[in-house]
């Protein structure tokens, strides 16, 4: 008998076909195999950070948002690793990756990240490519700020790191001691609503479930840096192309994305800034094919470099 393909669940599916309700087949682990079973993963640990690989082309290192994993660009793995080689890190103090000390500040957390870039995360000697996702972008920044000759381009999605007055913070619960597994859930599905995507209907019973198990393997809490002015003194010293994605929605930015955008736009050199209509903060989630598009049109040019060797 001809083999039957297996079903490939991801995040998302029941919207908007069942309107909400659980997903009709069970949950599939949350592993790089178990989401995406047709596509071939390579799991390495460099300098204590555990990152997959999947793709082929110039190599993009991702980097998620706080409190977070790889997880975050879950329904951009399989459009993305058609263009490129994918690097998806989880960040020092999640997920999988190496405990750090509670109270690093910038510099101090972004040695260890930057310990595994230069430790071959990606390839020695080669120019590449990197986005981040709120924490992550500002992450992102800071790398591209201290490798001017490696980093060919970034992409911010939902940035952190802007000046107090500027943003504010949805009034997320934390879950009840002794709750159940059901009051756990409800408490991480309203926690998704408040901050990171703006439709109930696309937050499924595996976004849940995603979401819980980044929750429980965060060790570090990135907001005491995310919710400082850590991104504007590392954009201003970045030298590539930037491309920065606000989503319209998003509750964070104060009064709203524009005023952002404008931000970005008289700190960053280089910026070109795209605000992405009907999305929550987790834009790379609730607008995949618009950001996906982006990422790949602007990302996919990059690389060359003009007579002085900066790049284009």
């Amino acid at each position: 008998m001809p083999r039957q393909r297996r079903r490939v669940v991801e995040p998302g599916d029941q919207h908007p076909g069942n309107g909400g309700h659980p997903l009709t087949v069970p949950l599939p682990e949350i592993t790089p195999e178990g989401l995406f079973p047709d596509l071939e993963f390579q799991t390495r640990t460099v300098a204590g950070v555990v990152a997959r690989e999947v793709g082929q082309g110039p190599t993009l290192l991702l980097l998620h948002g706080g409190t977070g994993s790889w997880t975050h660009w879950v329904r951009n793995i399989r459009a993305l690793s058609q263009h490129f080689r994918l690097v998806l890190p989880d960040l020092p103090g999640m997920g999988e990756s190496l405990d750090v000390p509670h109270d690093s500040d910038l510099d101090g957390y972004g040695e260890f990240l930057l310990a595994a870039v230069v430790g071959g995360l990606v390839p020695a000697g080669v120019p590449f490519l990197a986005a981040g996702f709120s924490y992550g972008g500002v992450m992102t920044a800071w790398l591209a700020a201290r490798l001017p000759e490696r980093v060919a381009g970034i992409c911010l999605l939902a940035p952190g790191g802007f000046p107090p007055g500027s943003w504010s913070r949805p009034p997320l619960r934390p879950v009840p001691a002794g709750a159940s597994d059901a009051e756990t859930n409800a408490v991480h599905r309203r926690n998704l609503e408040l901050m990171m995507i703006g439709d109930p209907k696309r937050i499924d019973d595996l976004t849940v479930a995603m979401q819980r198990r980044n929750h429980g393997m965060t060790r570090f809490k990135s907001r005491f840096l995310g919710y400082r002015d850590t991104l504007g003194p590392s954009l201003r010293q970045t030298r590539c192309p930037v491309l920065g994605l606000l989503p319209e929605r998003d509750p964070l930015p104060q009064p709203d994305a524009a005023s952002r955008a404008a931000y970005l736009e008289r700190t960053a050199p280089r910026i070109t800034c795209r605000i992405v209509p009907g999305a929550s903060h987790w834009v790379a989630f609730e607008a995949p094919d618009d950001v996906n598009r982006l990422m790949i049109e602007f990302l996919g040019a990059r690389g060359r470099r003009d007579k002085a060797g900066a790049f284009i």
